[in-house]
C-alpha cells in the first residue's frame, strides 16, 4: 500500500510539471493508470525531453546529445514525431478535424440532390484538398460516390495527428463488416459470415447501402460455406 501511495504522489507531481509549462500532457500521452510505474518512467523521460528542448530549442544539438525520438504517442515516425513535439511545446494544436482540414471548402450537405456530373466535379474537389493537407482517400474501387461522400461527411469530426511527412490514409475498414458502406464491393466482406448475416437470413447490409445494392436470401449460405473453409483452413495452420 505504502508503494502505491508512492507511486500516485510521484505520478501527481510529474503531471503537475506540465501544468506549470503549460503543456497540455493528454496531447501527446495515453495514460495507463493500472501501471503507475511504467505511467511515471514515461512521465520522467517526457520530462527530461521537455527541459532540454526549453533550454536549447534546437533538434540538431538535442539529436547530437542522443534525444533521437521524442517520447510521444503515437508514435508515426521520427520526422513526424519531432514536427508534431515541436508544435505541442510551442502550445501549437497537433491535429485537427477533417473538416478543418478542408477549409475553405464546404461539403454540400445535400449530396443525394446532385445530378451526376456535380457528384463526380464535388468528389474531385474533396480528395484534391484531403490530399494537400497529406490524407489520401482510398476506398473500395466501384462504390457509387454519394456513398462515398456521405461516409466521409460521418467523419468529418475525426481528428488526425497533423504531420508532415508521408499521408494518412483513408480506408474506410473498421474491421467490423455488417456496419461498412463497403461491404458489397470488398472481398474481405463478402467473404466472411457475421451474426448479423446469421439474423437477417443473408448478406447483412446497411440502410444507405441497400439503396444501391440488394441481398439475395442464397448470400448467406455462400458466406457461410466461405467462412466454413476458412475457418478450417486457420484451424490447420495452428495444428
Amino acid at each position: 500500500m505504502h508503494e502505491n501511495i508512492d507511486l500516485l504522489l510521484e505520478n501527481q507531481s510529474l503531471k503537475n510539471e506540465f501544468v506549470i509549462r503549460k503543456l497540455d500532457l493528454f496531447q501527446i500521452f495515453s495514460p495507463t493508470p493500472d501501471n503507475l510505474e511504467r505511467e511515471n518512467k514515461f512521465l520522467l523521460h517526457l520530462l527530461d525531453w521537455v527541459r532540454r528542448y526549453s533550454e536549447c530549442g534546437d533538434r540538431k544539438i538535442m539529436e547530437s546529445e542522443g534525444f533521437d525520438f521524442p517520447p510521444i504517442e503515437p508514435g508515426i515516425s521520427p520526422e513526424n514525431d519531432w514536427y508534431l513535439f515541436e508544435r505541442w511545446m510551442s502550445g501549437k494544436p497537433i491535429r485537427k478535424k477533417i473538416k478543418d482540414y478542408l477549409l475553405p471548402y464546404q461539403v454540400p450537405k445535400n449530396i443525394e440532390n446532385l445530378n451526376d456530373e456535380e457528384i463526380i466535379s464535388e468528389m474531385q474537389k474533396l480528395t484534391e484538398h484531403l490530399e494537400k493537407n497529406r490524407i489520401l482517400v482510398e476506398f473500395k474501387d466501384d462504390i457509387p460516390l454519394p456513398l462515398v461522400i456521405m461516409h466521409l461527411l460521418e467523419m468529418l469530426d475525426e481528428q488526425f495527428e497533423m504531420i508532415n511527412d508521408g499521408f494518412w490514409h483513408l480506408d474506410g475498414c473498421s474491421g467490423y463488416c455488417p456496419d461498412c458502406f463497403q461491404r458489397p464491393w470488398c472481398e474481405a466482406g463478402c467473404e466472411s459470415c457475421w451474426q448479423e448475416d446469421e439474423e437477417a437470413g443473408k448478406m447483412f447490409l446497411i440502410d444507405i447501402v441497400k439503396r444501391y445494392v440488394s441481398a439475395s436470401p442464397v448470400s448467406l449460405s455462400i458466406l457461410q460455406q466461405i467462412q466454413a473453409e476458412k475457418d478450417k483452413k486457420f484451424e490447420n495452420l495452428k495444428k
